[in-house]
């Protein structure tokens, strides 16, 4: 992982019990977030359901939000994997293969952090800078990835400028990302099928 915490909020380098901690509370906040909405979550609620204290929560993070933040990190990781499939050659033949694939990644990271991904998501649409900063850290790259493979299959020549492949690529992302945030009941349903 980039993005491993090294010390605790009170400066002190995380060792192996604090990293199994630490752990333990991001994997609690996880559990609690299929069953509560993340904006009703309490880092009591965090501690209990981790086997440790309140106090210890506020060892290795500010509030709620932090280790929501934590947990986006972690999910924005593991698109970067997706954006990467986005490197390989598509060629006519590989291209609907390659598109499945490149799907199918996409929805098993937000299978995987759907809850964590909408609360980024909300938390960036409101304003706030550190989770805007997250978010645009997936979206360029995946969407630069994209425009250069569209580019690769579809030239800049003539009418069509650099440009639009850059705006296919951008509503094709969000248009990807929007069918995967749906939960799995709706998709049940035939949305997004």
């Amino acid at each position: 992982m980039a993005h491993e915490a090294t010390m605790n909020k009170q400066g002190q380098i995380l060792g192996r019990k604090g990293l199994e901690t630490r752990q333990r509370l991001m994997s609690a906040t996880c559990e609690l977030l299929r069953s509560s909405s993340p904006v009703d979550l309490t880092a009591v609620a965090i501690a209990k359901a981790a086997g440790t204290s309140s106090a210890s929560f506020y060892m290795y993070f500010d509030d709620v939000q932090d280790v929501l933040y934590s947990l986006s990190v972690l999910a924005g990781e593991e698109m970067t994997d997706v954006a990467n499939l986005l490197d390989t050659p598509w060629t006519p033949k590989s291209f609907e293969a390659k598109a499945v694939e490149l799907v199918e990644a996409l929805n098993h990271v937000w299978s995987r952090h759907r809850e964590v991904l909408r609360y980024r998501n909300l938390e960036a649409d409101r304003g706030n800078p550190r989770f805007e900063d997250l978010r645009m850290n997936t979206y360029i790259p995946f969407i630069e990835h994209f425009a250069q493979l569209i580019l690769s299959l579809n030239p800049a020549t003539g009418k069509r400028r650099k440009s639009d492949a850059y705006a296919e690529a951008t509503v094709l992302h969000a248009a990807m990302e929007r069918v995967a945030a749906v939960g799995p009941g709706v998709v049940g349903r035939g949305l997004g099928a």
